[in-house]
């Protein structure tokens, strides 16, 4: 239980922005394509969903560390010098991390749900 309730269950704030986010573009798309054929309401919901589930990848991959080369050269170009070296700072980001929940997984079940939701839209 302890795998799901790290992954799945965070505050409900990041579930409705997710939420939010998916209607709309789905929102978006529909209204570029028009309300009236069912494959526009499936053209929809999928890339609602594929937008969620990479936003939550690309979050995903931030939090594992991907950015922090980026991100201390940026902290080193402006003078906020609180880290000896590249190495120090990745260390104590690292820490940071560890203590931090899944932030991503609300973004990548709502895009798992409005796939699902087209998938069956389309075999309606």
């Amino acid at each position: 239980m302890g795998f799901w309730r790290r992954c799945l269950f965070h505050s409900p704030v990041r579930y409705i922005a997710a939420l939010v986010i998916n209607i709309a573009v789905v929102l978006i798309v529909l209204s570029a394509r028009g309300f009236d054929v069912k494959i526009y309401y499936v053209d929809a919901f999928s890339t609602a969903g594929g937008v969620s589930v990479f936003f939550g990848l690309l979050l995903w991959i931030a939090s594992a560390g991907a950015f922090d080369t980026i991100s201390y050269g940026f902290s080193a170009i402006f003078g906020n010098r609180k880290y000896k070296d590249l190495y120090d700072y990745t260390v104590r980001k690292k820490e940071k991390r560890s203590r931090q929940n899944l932030t991503f997984m609300p973004y990548i079940a709502m895009g798992i749900v409005f796939l699902l939701i087209s998938f069956l839209i389309m075999a309606v």
